[in-house]
């Protein structure tokens, strides 16, 4: 850029000429960035745009298919300190009685008190929990030594501490990282290194795994196996704690076991057993007559009085009686495996003379499978079971009983409405209750009431969330589109600005009509208690009688109150109105909040979409602006480089004219001198 000096020999203020010139020329420059804040406004306001759209196909989702909450269920418990529950659509509404009778546990053994510095010997053991097992090869050391060597070696199967117990005496915990009876640590091997450290006392003997059956007339089905017979008139009856049942003349029943057993070759059926026969008369001829008969008339004359009367004759005439058969089968036991809906059963009658204690040996014919039921029947007179259990001995050949137990390996126990369950854990039961997941967290002093209600609250939540998203949106889309209006002249442009960035905009404007639209459509339902229209659940545009500029808004409002209602009685018809399948294909096709979901699906899907597409063309737009403000500055720049030249080279002209002008009066003044000095002459 040329240097200049405005004003030096013109005595003109060049360079602000220069200045005034190209803020003129620069002019355009300001309109175009104008221009570009307001599309970088467009942008920023279809970025929003999107956003709302965004959280309302969001909220959308969420009204239909399996996102949908009006068949969702919560579990309440009455004493959450004894147990909490969750639930879901699948739980069955209604109230269980449940006791928590005991809590599952992890086995935890110990060491007898052992002097930190004393030197064990070396020792070889196995340790086993659950199936798996590890070997511990101990060298010899300290007691903190053998705990590393547990730790480095069983470190998935147990866990380990070392305690000071009193002066410099330690003891070595392990304990069982599996709860429940599976859980229980089991020592084998190295019985004398283990017998020293005081961690075992010696061989374990044989052990029983018990299954007690505890009786609920509500699990007893009818007999369905090919023996059934074709009268049954008898009568069953529970005792009230379950311990017992008695069946009274002609009655054959199974029962539904709350958990399938596993067989093994020795696995015992153990019950008590009392059994009454039917009373019968004694058959005595002499004692009582079997028949008294009247015979013929008779007519007899004492003292010329004649009498007439019947002649009874004392004489029985024999009926054949029909003798009667035996039955040698008075009652039974039976049970029965399902394995691939292939049913075997084996049934094991019982001598009527039979009573106390009896022990059938099931495990010969169902080793390796597993009891689903077990069979009762009576065929005549009363027979009552009682102490029904299934019993496998448990060998323990090899293995060592702990010496110093802190918590033995214990099942969780607890009953659901007089049924006792067996978990060998405490939380996370979830095949106990269907659909719903239990957490056990103490013993109960009495039975815990646990609800499973519908969780209507969630439901509401979700369609309050639709509305107010709705609503947001209908707000914000009227700050883009709004038109301001004057009837004043020449205030145009002082309302211009105040107007929406999209007013007129054809796609801005599809967007609510489509929405509106929708939310006063009407949907099919295949419901019994059908729903087609919005203001049926519970949800408007406007009260009855409200003001139009309210009803033209198109906001919606909620009555919470009826939509509570609608959800609590009838779920389906809800469902139905939010998304239905219309032709049963098994996906929904139709319904409010499937049609709001796909009216904006074009506008907000991943990739390329409306909104996408109207943000690239404002981002085009400020390219373009900030190109032509780019060609414009350089122009500025070579437009003030001319103005400077050619002020510069006025200047120039201006200053050679002066000098030259100086010269000529300095010549002329010369040229006067002389003329004087010639008249003195």
């Amino acid at each position: 850029m040329p240097v200049t000096m405005g004003g030096l020999a013109s005595g003109i203020d060049s360079d602000k000429i220069i200045t005034k010139l190209v803020e003129v020329e620069a002019r355009p420059i300001l309109q175009w960035e104008n221009e570009k804040a307001t599309y970088v406004k467009r942008k920023e306001a279809l970025n929003l745009l999107k956003s709302h759209l965004v959280r309302l196909s969001s909220s959308a989702k969420e009204l239909y298919g399996f996102r949908a909450s009006y068949n969702d269920k919560r579990a309440i418990s009455s004493n959450t300190s004894v147990l909490n529950a969750s639930a879901t659509k699948f739980a069955k509404s209604g109230n269980r009685k449940i006791e928590v009778i005991e809590l599952a546990s992890t086995q935890k053994i110990a060491t007898d008190p052992i002097t930190k510095d004393k030197k064990l010997s070396s020792g070889k053991f196995r340790i086993e929990v659950n199936g798996e097992s590890e070997i511990i090869r101990f060298r010899g050391g300290k007691l903190q030594s053998l705990q590393r060597k547990i730790d480095e070696v069983g470190s998935e199967l147990v866990a380990t501490s070392y305690i000071k117990t009193f002066g410099d005496n330690y003891i070595l915990t392990i304990e069982s990282k599996i709860s429940g009876q599976k859980g229980e640590i089991k020592l084998s091997g190295g019985k004398n290194f283990l017998k020293r450290i005081g961690l075992i006392r010696g061989e374990k003997g044989e052990e029983k795994q018990r299954f007690k059956l505890v009786f609920d007339s509500k699990y007893f089905t009818s007999y369905i196996g090919d023996r059934k017979p074709e009268d049954q008139n008898g009568s069953l009856n529970v005792e009230e704690l379950g311990k017992s049942i008695s069946i009274k003349d002609q009655l054959w029943r199974e029962y539904v076991l709350p958990m399938e057993i596993q067989v093994k070759k020795d696995t015992l059926l153990e019950y008590f057993i009392n059994y009454k026969g039917i009373k019968t008369e004694e058959e005595d001829d002499d004692v009582l007559p079997y028949k008294i008969e009247i015979g013929p008339e008779e007519k007899i004359v004492i003292k010329g009085i004649e009498l007439r009367g019947y002649n009874i004759s004392r004489v029985r005439p024999i009926e054949k009686k029909e003798e009667k058969r035996e039955v040698l089968d008075v009652s039974g036991i039976g049970v029965v495996s399902i394995d691939k809906g292939e049913r075997l059963e084996s049934l094991y009658p019982i001598d009527k003379k039979a009573k106390g204690k009896q022990l059938i040996p099931i495990g010969k014919e169902f080793a390796g499978r597993s009891i689903s039921k077990v069979i009762f029947y009576c065929n005549e007179g009363e027979v009552r079971f009682s102490n029904v259990k299934i019993i496998t001995p448990l060998k323990g050949i090899g293995i060592l009983e702990p010496k110093n137990v802190i918590t033995e390996a214990k099942d969780a126990k607890l009953k659901i409405d007089g049924i006792e369950i067996v978990r060998d854990k405490n939380n996370n039961l979830d095949d106990v209750i269907k659909g719903a997941s239990l957490n056990l967290r103490n013993k109960s002093r009495e039975p815990v009431t646990l609800t499973i209600e519908p969780d209507i609250e969630k439901a509401i939540e979700k369609i309050k969330k639709f509305v107010k998203d709705y609503n947001d949106y209908l707000d914000y889309n009227r700050t883009l589109t709004k038109a301001e209006m004057t009837n004043k002249l020449g205030e145009y442009k002082k309302i211009k600005y105040k107007s929406g960035l999209f007013i007129g905009d054809m796609t801005i404007a599809r967007i609510e009509n489509a929405l509106k639209t929708a939310t006063s459509g009407a949907y099919p339902s295949m419901s019994d208690k059908p729903i087609k229209i919005l203001p049926q659940i519970g949800i408007s545009t406007g009260a009855i009688n409200a003001e139009w500029e309210t009803i033209k808004e198109g906001k919606l409002i909620i009555d919470e109150v009826k939509v509570y209602d609608n959800i609590r009685d009838n779920p389906d018809g809800v469902g139905e109105f939010f998304g239905s399948d219309t032709d049963g294909d098994n996906r929904i096709d139709h319904g409010f909040g499937f049609r709001v979901e796909n009216i904006l699906k074009p506008y907000i899907r991943a990739g390329k979409n409306i909104i996408l597409a109207k943000i690239d063309l404002e981002d085009i737009s400020i390219k373009r602006t900030e190109e032509r403000i780019e060609r414009h500055q350089v122009h500025l720049r070579e437009y003030e480089n001319k103005l400077r030249r050619k002020f510069s080279a006025m200047e120039k002209s201006i200053s050679g004219a002066k000098m030259q002008q100086n010269w000529m009066k300095m010549q002329m003044k010369g040229m006067g001198g002389m003329d004087k000095g010639d008249k003195g002459k």
